[in-house]
């Protein structure tokens, strides 16, 4: 039977990288981390997305800065600990032939210090529109070392399978949500 819907079910060529199909499993926060790796229940989760047909799969996020945790579940930041385990579900996958990318972030002002134990850095120091805390607000230097983060130019993902460099996930540019003080207002 025909599909009814041609497009979606076609491939696709981005950046030099073909999707088997535009159908994309988008990032959302699951909380599965084992001690902050991908571990079992992440790969199951994972594979089983690219099992059902997903032709692009982006990982829950990783926070490029320890100011930048959410949740108790976010991966590992700043560290080549998280390499071995992301290799293990890019490449489960890769074997289901889905694409898989990693969504790096900072959440600025709407951090949460009770998860991270640091206090939320953000370029305007204003308070969350979840809490009331504020923000420490970052000084130039801080704002400059944040745009030049060497985990975040020089990511451990590429190695772990992800997509680095000029592959897909590649931002050319600083991420504006957390270096625009306009952006940070409540």
């Amino acid at each position: 039977m025909p599909s009814q819907h041609p497009h979606l079910t076609s491939p696709v060529t981005l950046r030099g990288t073909t999707l088997r199909n535009r159908i994309v499993f988008g990032a959302h926060t699951n909380n599965m981390s084992d001690m902050g790796l991908p571990g079992p229940r992440t790969l199951g989760y994972i594979a089983e997305r690219a099992r059902g047909g997903a032709g692009m799969i982006v990982m829950e996020p990783v926070p490029v800065h320890r100011t930048g945790v959410l949740t108790r579940g976010n991966y590992l930041h700043g560290t080549d600990d998280i390499i071995p385990a992301f290799r293990k579900v890019t490449d489960a996958a890769r074997a289901e032939g889905a694409v898989i990318l990693q969504q790096l972030y900072h959440i600025g002002a709407h951090g949460d210090s009770d998860l991270s134990f640091q206090p939320h850095w953000s370029p305007s120091g204003h308070a969350s529109y979840h809490d009331s805390d504020g923000s420490h607000r970052m000084t130039e230097a801080e704002n400059r070392r944040a745009d030049r983060c060497p985990y975040r130019r020089r990511h451990p993902l590429p190695q772990g399978g992800l997509p680095g460099g000029r592959g897909l996930g590649r931002l050319p540019l600083p991420p504006r949500p957390v270096l625009d003080p306009v952006v940070q207002h409540p």
